[in-house]
């Protein structure tokens, strides 16, 4: 049943604008590492220290026994303490006063925000402790206003204060880094993107257009196009959204900023393929679609067209206005996680907590299978949330986490028994050299049913995976100083290997591993690694494809081997930035797409759901059952997975409360 169109359409347009963002773990958004110093180890898990067991070389832990207790009794429970988790359990728990239970399986909070330890011996056999973030980033708009929908959130319970951020200007780029050892050949490039008013078309675009006053007046054109997306967003803050038919109510708080979105019409909700490729506008200057591209898939893992046109216009005037700049969580994301989790668990009355190791099983429903009413755990053990159910887990788990007949029947799950429904894929395989990305949606066997639930959840075409290398390296004589924060290394140049690009593949700034991610924050905050050394974290997001991975035995000789070859590209963006880096390193690490598969709950290693197949708000059509995460618009990112949380948290209170809250957190200055 189409829902009421005002109420959605309004909510869908304010969150695609105001949620404009470096996507989270991306190529352009990087960071690493929480507070890292030397500390005694006495007291720390034998399985933190390095062994020659491959188990112990993956980014994580390895998981330990449930424990099953007595059955819990909660207001909300929470399926998953990824970041949309959390920023709705400390919205329940902090201004509405519910006890909020969040169970989440891995032995961390943070989902794929999450940061970690490892031990390493250093000189004369000192073991040193540092931490990583296993999906670093970098956000817009927490250091200074108009804030993003995470600070909004900070803000609102209270804990903004536990998270300093640190400003930068820019970051690093390198194109075609030499193959040995970090010298540079005749096709390297180097240079910086600076952000603000001017610089880039007095930077970047003037020196690598053909025809750089063209490029320039074309760049200003689309800003102007894209401008209407961006106007008038800022004005609505995040705790005004809600999921479900009632959307409409609060938002009318805001009825100046509200009734010019709705103008935009759907164009605001939909991708940026008519400000490329027409009707609305068309990008000409090969050097600028090539930018766009690499900034798009930054955003979505997709190339521009397929990626948000509100989130893209956004980036577009977020980067090149007045005062733009980027932040980096002082400490690193893992600051971030634990003052949501203060959110969560703060107030003595309450009880509201975050339970680690607790695996979900499933969604428990009443008889009739009409309403939620608690979850079952991995070993037994129930828990009955009298208000509801919020699920932050990838939309593909969903069909197996409903099992009740009668609510599957209400989702429409229209399959026969024998039947699966398979996720579309972003990648494929294909004759040349490197694997492709779909520059259009794929097709698939089903037909798509709009009315199904579960078929929109199955289907939803799933993007790429992430290879990654974590090292901790000894600095003595590294000049911090002269080095960026972060790089973004195009390894086969931001147009891609031309002798590559055949019929069946055009590789470009989003092929198969060539936006390599440098993120070396001790240069922002030294605090993030013992005296003396740095921690390091390289990677390829969204462009590692699973297939190459499929199958493979995580403790085979084989599985060894392919990190070895797939993590030689990342080790090459490395030594671009320090050229020396092997021979510094005192630790180190590979991370593959079964890590993410196996650890973080993702299917096939994927970051997140493509920009056409986003859920369009959390609602379901089980009462009390709300959904939010990266496959819920507005979809990939630490912000927008932010307010998914937010709206979903205020879908499971009544509106009038959600009202008064607004005006309380008015009076308080807070929104």
């Amino acid at each position: 049943m189409r829902r009421f169109f005002i109420s959605s359409r309004c909510a869908l347009l304010f969150i695609a604008v105001v949620t404009g963002f470096l996507r989270s773990a991306k190529a352009f958004s990087t960071g690493s590492g929480r507070q890292s110093t030397r500390q005694s180890t006495s007291s720390l898990p034998a399985n933190l220290f390095n062994s020659e067991d491959d188990s112990d070389n993956e980014l994580y832990q390895p998981k330990q026994k449930n424990v099953v207790e007595e059955k819990d009794e909660v207001d909300i429970a929470i399926i998953g303490a990824g970041i949309g988790g959390l920023c709705a359990g400390a919205i329940l728990n902090t201004l509405h006063g519910k006890k909020v239970g969040i169970y989440e399986s891995h032995y961390l909070p943070g989902g794929c925000a999450h940061a970690f330890q490892r031990v390493a011996k250093v000189k004369k056999g000192e073991k040193v402790v540092f931490t990583y973030d296993s999906g670093p980033t970098i956000v817009l708009g927490c250091s200074a206003p108009p804030y993003n929908p995470l600070r909004q959130i900070l803000n609102a319970v209270g804990t903004d204060h536990l998270v300093d951020w640190i400003r930068y200007d820019g970051w690093g780029m390198i194109e075609n880094p030499g193959k040995n050892g970090g010298i540079d050949d005749e096709k390297t490039k180097r240079w910086r993107l600076e952000l603000g008013p001017d610089v880039f078309e007095a930077g970047p675009l003037s020196t690598f257009s053909s025809t750089p006053q063209e490029a320039i007046d074309e760049f200003h054109e689309l800003q102007k196009a894209t401008q209407p997306l961006v106007s008038g967003a800022v004005e609505i803050p995040a705790l005004a959204m809600r999921s479900g038919n009632l959307a409409l109510i609060p938002l009318l708080r805001y009825l100046p900023a509200l009734w010019g979105l709705i103008q935009q019409g759907d164009v605001t909700t939909g991708t940026f393929a008519p400000f490329m490729d027409g009707p609305l506008f068309t990008v000409k200057n090969p050097w600028l679609r090539s930018w766009l591209d690499a900034l798009a898939f930054s955003l979505s893992g997709l190339p521009a067209k397929r990626t948000a046109a509100a989130a893209m216009a956004y980036v577009l005037y977020d980067m090149h206005r007045p005062g733009a700049a980027l932040d980096y969580p002082q400490g690193g994301l893992g600051s971030v996680i634990e003052a949501l989790v203060k959110g969560v668990e703060q107030g003595s009355s309450n009880n509201s907590k975050v339970h680690l190791r607790q695996h979900v099983e499933e969604i428990l429903t009443n008889e009739d299978g009409t309403k939620a009413v608690g979850l079952k755990l991995r070993g037994g053990k129930k828990v009955v949330a009298k208000d509801g159910v919020i699920c932050n887990a990838p939309v593909w788990l969903l069909n197996g986490l409903v099992k009740n007949e009668k609510a599957r029947s209400i989702l429409k799950n229209d399959l026969l028994p024998n039947q699966k429904r398979n996720a579309r894929q972003t990648w494929e395989t294909t004759s040349s050299t490197y694997n492709s990305i779909r520059y259009d949606r794929p097709n698939f066997e089903f037909e798509d049913d709009d009315d199904s639930l579960l078929a929109k959840c199955d289907t939803s075409e799933q993007t790429g995976s992430f290879l990654h290398l974590h090292m901790a390296l000894d600095a003595t004589g590294l000049d911090l100083d002269s080095l960026e924060t972060h790089y973004t290394v195009m390894d086969r140049g931001l147009s891609g290997d031309s002798s590559s690009q055949q019929e069946d593949n055009d590789d470009g700034p989003c092929g198969e591993l060539n936006m390599i991610a440098v993120s070396n924050p001790c240069v922002l905050d030294r605090s993030l690694a013992p005296e003396g050394y740095i921690v390091v974290h390289a990677y390829g997001a969204g462009n590692e494809p699973y297939h190459v991975w499929e199958g493979m035995d995580r403790n085979s000789k084989e599985y060894k081997t392919l990190k070895e070859e797939r993590s030689q590209v990342l080790w090459r963006a490395v030594e671009a930035v320090i050229p020396d880096a092997r021979s510094r390193v005192v630790h180190d690490m590979v991370g593959s797409p079964l890590t993410h598969a196996r650890f973080l709950r993702r299917p096939r290693g994927t970051y997140g759901s493509a920009t056409e197949d986003y859920l369009k708000d959390g609602s379901t059509p089980i009462q009390n059952l709300v959904l939010c995460g990266d496959g819920v618009f507005p979809g990939i990112g630490v912000p927008s997975v932010a307010l998914s949380g937010a709206s979903a948290a205020n879908a499971l209170v009544g509106v009038l409360e959600q009202w008064k809250t607004l005006d309380d957190l008015k009076a308080k200055e807070l929104i």
